[in-house]
C-alpha cells in the first residue's frame, strides 16, 4: 500500500507540472529554440543538429515521463479502492 500511495503522489505533482502554464510555456520555448537551430543549421554543421536534435528528445522524454507518473498514479488510486 506504501507503494501505492508514494505512485499517486508522485502523479498528483506530475499533474501539478504538466498544468503549470509558466513551465510549460519555459518548454515551447525550449523546444521551438532547439528547432529554429536544427533548421537554420548549415550543412557541415553536424554537430550543432545533433545537439538539438539531442535537446528535443530530452524536454519530449521529460514530458513522456511526468506522463507516465500521472497515469501511474491513476492506476494505483484504482487499485488502492479495490483494497
Amino acid at each position: 500500500m506504501d507503494q501505492l500511495r508514494k505512485k499517486v503522489d508522485r502523479g498528483i505533482k506530475a499533474a501539478s507540472i504538466l498544468n503549470d502554464e509558466t513551465l510549460m510555456a519555459a518548454f515551447e520555448e525550449l523546444s521551438q529554440a532547439y528547432t529554429n537551430e536544427w533548421k537554420t543549421s548549415k550543412v557541415d554543421e553536424v554537430v550543432k543538429r545533433e545537439r538539438a536534435y539531442v535537446s528535443i528528445q530530452v524536454l519530449d522524454d521529460l514530458r513522456t515521463r511526468l506522463q507516465i507518473f500521472v497515469d501511474n498514479a491513476k492506476i494505483a488510486q484504482k487499485q488502492m479502492q479495490r483494497g
